[in-house]
């Protein structure tokens, strides 16, 4: 009867352990949740890459342009210069919508909850990301039509306009956002150990 008794509590405890590990779900998936994290890491490398791109092309432009030379924005060049940069913004938000889809793929595993919470704030962080892009294309056209205007003869204080521009205190502040809340990912992911 002892004997009996004993091997029943082993088996309810056996039982009750392996109810609480298939509950957990973690260490299931962990090691997707980790691969996901990767791929959308990887996708938001790309996004700094083109954004690097992004940032010496406006630099050369507009070094070019104040030096006077509007051979680069007019004709022929001009059109090649704005296919260019459509072209780059064009990267940079397939890459965030390739990132965002797999941290969302995160949020449909069971358990891992600290990627989650590194998933859901690279994802709010990306949403911020695309809205700050939509001023930047609006803010690309706006600069374009100014600097041919200006190469036509027409005279344009681009300087002022940009300075004075909804779209470009829009991008400064939606960028400082998305910064902050991409930089407290980093730490999460630092802290929880999640390359790990």
């Amino acid at each position: 009867m002892r004997k009996a008794v004993v091997i029943a509590l082993a088996a309810a405890l056996a039982l009750s352990m392996l109810a609480v590990l298939a509950g957990c779900g973690g260490d299931a998936n962990k090691d997707d949740a980790k691969a996901l994290m990767q791929a959308g890491d990887n996708y938001m490398s790309e996004v700094d890459i083109a954004l690097t791109e992004l940032t010496e092309m406006q630099t050369e432009l507009a070094t070019t342009a104040m030096g006077g030379d509007m051979s680069a924005v007019t004709g022929e060049a001009g059109a090649a210069m704005t296919e260019q940069v459509m072209g780059i913004l064009d990267t940079i938000a397939e890459n965030l919508e390739l990132a965002k889809a797999e941290y969302e793929k995160i949020l449909a595993l069971d358990g891992v909850q600290d990627y989650k919470d590194y998933a859901n704030l690279m994802i709010e962080a990306i949403d911020i990301y695309l809205e700050q892009l939509d001023y930047t294309s609006q803010l690309v056209v706006t600069l374009i039509d100014a600097l041919e205007a200006m190469a036509q003869g027409q005279d344009v204080d681009i300087l002022t306009m940009m300075m004075d521009s909804e779209e470009l205190a829009m991008i400064e502040e939606l960028g400082e956002q998305g910064d902050d809340i991409r930089a407290e990912a980093e730490q999460w992911k630092l802290d929880k150990n999640l390359e790990s």
